[in-house]
């Protein structure tokens, strides 16, 4: 199979990978209308997700070195889609929260495998690789709530989570039959060392890039609630606040490239420094919007 072809495959896949977990955001107004959750159990809904997901991407990479990155793929791909079956089917609350958790882990299973085995296909243009499967994730962000919200306002929240199951497991067998096994590490791992690892990539980064990523993951926690903030707060109708907010998403495939060329003629660092002055702004424009 041709590295084009293997880049395509990986694009679906990272495509499908986000077209169930972008859900919960897009439809919390929904499932907080059929459970009657106050905004602190939503809050704990959104919180087992993201928190079981970030705490799980590093183990799960150290366990892709040693088992092979194409195994924790598709194994975390087919548990992707069977959670989100499982969440679809939940009848209590405190089953959404296990359910969530288990999919937060499975999450973890993809972005960073998937990263090195595409960088070990394309030793050369590497950036228009990593380009392309970045793109197809954020057209799933964009795209799932969009139909969710449709199919939502249509019969159910659970209709999404459990139809839209079909396409990870899917890709997972197209994964499992076209994909390289991607590069073992054959010593062995220290946690310790990979700690160290991560220090000394903070340290290089320096402190503009890693205020960017705290602004970042603050307006990432606020975005997260941008559904429920458009129904309870602007009036709109939940089906209409799911597709809205895929909208970022969108625009993120205008930003992203336009970003990357003024960071190649002015520099990144006022590049950044653009657009850690504008979050704040652009949130508080969101706020007084009418």
């Amino acid at each position: 199979m041709t590295r084009r072809s293997l880049l395509v495959a990986f694009s679906v896949a990272h495509f499908a990978h986000h077209v169930t977990n972008s859900l919960l955001s897009a439809l919390l107004p929904f499932i907080s209308a059929a459970f009657g959750l106050s905004y602190t159990s939503a809050g704990f809904l959104v919180g087992s997700y993201s928190i079981a997901s970030g705490l799980t991407n590093a183990p799960l990479g150290v366990l892709a070195d040693r088992i092979g990155a194409r195994r924790v793929i598709v194994w975390g791909l087919v548990l992707i889609g069977l959670s989100s079956i499982a969440i679809g089917l939940s009848t209590e609350y405190w089953q959404l929260i296990a359910f969530l958790a288990v999919m937060g882990i499975a999450s973890g299973t993809y972005h960073a495998p998937a990263s090195a085995l595409i960088a070990e296909l394309f030793s050369s243009r590497r950036g228009m690789a990593m380009g392309t499967h970045t793109t197809a994730g954020h057209l799933s962000f964009f795209a799932a709530p969009l139909v969710a919200g449709i199919l939502a306002t249509a019969g159910s929240w659970r209709t999404p989570y459990i139809a839209f199951a079909v396409a990870p497991i899917a890709c997972a067998v197209l994964l499992w039959r076209v994909a390289p096994m991607g590069t073992r590490s054959t010593g062995r791992h220290s946690w310790l060392a990979t700690g160290s690892d991560i220090a000394a990539v903070a340290r290089r980064v320096g402190a503009l890039v890693s205020l960017s990523i705290v602004f970042q993951v603050v307006i990432s926690a606020a975005m997260a609630f941008l559904s429920t903030y458009l129904v309870d707060a602007r009036g709109i109708a939940p089906g209409i606040a799911a597709a809205l907010f895929g909208v970022p998403q969108l625009a993120g495939l205008i930003g992203a490239p336009m970003a990357g060329t003024l960071s190649d003629r002015y520099g990144r660092r006022i590049v950044l420094l653009l657009g850690l002055a504008l979050m704040g702004p652009a949130a508080w424009a969101l706020t007084r919007a009418r």
